[in-house]
């Protein structure tokens, strides 16, 4: 179903961009994966975190750090099967890390972003299913931290791929999905919580892109330029940082030659 593909797009966009730095005192194994995940190997770091998690299945620290290290490798690996592959142990994983530990974020986070990207390769039912979970989830780590830019990133990518849709496509989504994502999407939505992510984390290349990407798409290009510029000037850090660069100094050369 076209509708429902396009929703859920945006959740599939690289969701990693939201962590902090490796941290120390967390054990050798997790700040090791840490070190590993941040030197952009995500894999390296998942095989090394999967073997502590068998001999320590109650780790929460590990559960969602696998979790997130899955996640990235099913975003860069080709095809259904292939990124299924580590899609479904990331939402295993994820769902783990909620089980030993609720009330935290990161599980909830990490579970939402696997949700979003295995969204694209499930059928309608399950697909609408793991949209509903991501919703959810963002608004859970709302309602705990108000100023967690990475769950206004979510919802504000949600309600700009929503909008992005024609008013016929968006209507027929909502009687047929007829979940809370649909429902609530707007312009304002998409507005507010990107502008919020990118101001409560400004150093997230990710946030920075995706709130120049709706400028454009509203007619600002002046504004969409500015933050474009304003991105490079950030430290690359995580995984996706240097694409996301790439792109945004292709659009500024264009618009410099336009």
């Amino acid at each position: 179903m076209r509708v429902l593909t396009l929703v859920l797009l945006i959740l599939a966009a690289p969701s990693w961009s939201v962590e902090p730095q490796p941290q120390v005192g967390l054990g050798s194994t997790v700040s090791s994966a840490d070190l590993l995940y941040f030197a952009g190997s995500p894999e390296r770091s998942y095989i090394l975190l999967e073997g502590h998690i068998k001999e320590n299945p109650s780790d929460y620290e590990a559960l969602w750090r696998a979790a997130r290290a899955a996640v990235v490798v099913g975003i860069d690996t080709e095809g259904i099967e292939p990124q299924n592959h580590w899609l479904d142990p990331a939402i295993d994983l994820a769902n783990r890390a909620v089980t030993e530990s609720p009330d935290q974020i990161e599980g909830r986070y990490w579970r939402g972003a696997a949700a979003g990207r295995r969204a694209l390769n499930a059928g309608n039912t399950y697909a609408a299913e793991l949209a509903q979970r991501v919703y959810d989830d963002a608004h859970f780590i709302l309602a705990q931290d108000s100023l967690h830019g990475g769950a206004h990133n979510l919802l504000g990518k949600l309600n700009y791929e929503i909008m992005s849709l024609s008013r016929i496509e968006r209507f027929i989504g909502r009687l047929v999905v007829r979940n809370q994502a649909l429902r609530d999407s707007s312009w304002e939505n998409a507005e507010y919580h990107l502008g919020a992510a990118a101001e409560l984390w400004p150093d997230f290349v990710l946030f920075r892109y995706d709130l120049a990407q709706l400028h454009l798409k509203r007619g600002r290009a002046e504004e969409a330029q500015k933050v474009f510029g304003e991105l490079l000037n950030i430290p690359t850090l995580h995984p996706v940082d240097r694409s996301l660069k790439e792109r945004a100094r292709m659009h500024v050369r264009e618009s410099n030659e336009s």
